[in-house]
């Protein structure tokens, strides 16, 4: 399984910028067409470039998984014209709290949230993802997106997660958590790290500090290219 060595506009948040499933790579506006082919080329998908809400923070703004892609209701028409025109399923979440990347975690066996979203957006959310979906904390932080990151493969944690909260949250996504943090001890893995089923974009000091293995779990496989080396894009 690939894994590039990456960033955006020289910014090490690779994951505040952008998202990933494993049907579409959604990239912010204005990033070099070099950049998007290697995206491509490592995760198996098609980028689309586009802002969110007027704003390069595609990461903090959208989630979901290979059901759906959920933006908030402050994305603009054209944008969401740029975003169906892929042929995802686009779904507009009228939450009030619009950081929809930092409080949703989810795969395609299921959806962990922020513990304040109201029940008509849990019923929504269920309804679209079609997968279960269950409150829940990190560390007693309600921020779950922000906190974490995860694929069909597996999760990478805050290391402040508690057992109860970890178990949780692998009966519901269906894959192992484990802990780690990002960018030479950042603790939220979500802003180092775009991953999906096939590879995965992390900063060149991105690699986890806390549980060497964690990087390998969430990947399935590894660091390593098929040609048995990482791949570093300074484009």
């Amino acid at each position: 399984m690939p894994v590039i060595l990456s960033d955006i506009f020289g910014d090490p948040n690779v994951g505040i910028f952008s998202f990933a499933n494993d049907k579409i790579a959604i990239l912010p506006a204005g990033i070099s067409r070099k950049k998007i082919s290697s995206f491509h080329d490592v995760l198996g998908v098609d980028p689309c470039s586009v802002g969110i809400a007027e704003s390069r923070l595609v990461g903090i703004y959208v989630t979901g998984n290979s059901n759906a892609v959920l933006v908030p209701y402050i994305t603009t028409e054209d944008e969401l014209k740029q975003l169906r025109s892929t042929g995802a399923h686009i779904e507009i979440v009228r939450e009030k709290r619009t950081a929809l990347g930092n409080i949703i975690l989810c795969n395609d066996h299921g959806a962990i949230i922020d513990p304040r979203l109201n029940h008509s957006t849990v019923t929504a959310l269920e309804e679209t993802l079609e997968v279960p979906v269950r409150p829940s904390t990190i560390g007693g932080l309600p921020h779950v997106g922000a906190l974490a990151t995860a694929s069909n493969k597996g999760v990478l944690a805050n290391p402040i997660i508690t057992d109860n909260e970890s178990r949780t949250i692998s009966n519901v996504l269906g894959v192992p958590v484990s802990k780690g943090t990002v960018n030479s001890g950042v603790p939220y893995p979500k802003a180092g790290l775009v991953v999906n089923s096939r590879g995965a974009i992390v900063f060149p000091n991105g690699l986890v500090k806390y549980r060497p293995l964690a990087n390998a779990d969430i990947l399935g496989q590894g660091y390593y290219t098929e040609s048995g080396k990482t791949i570093q894009d300074n484009r």
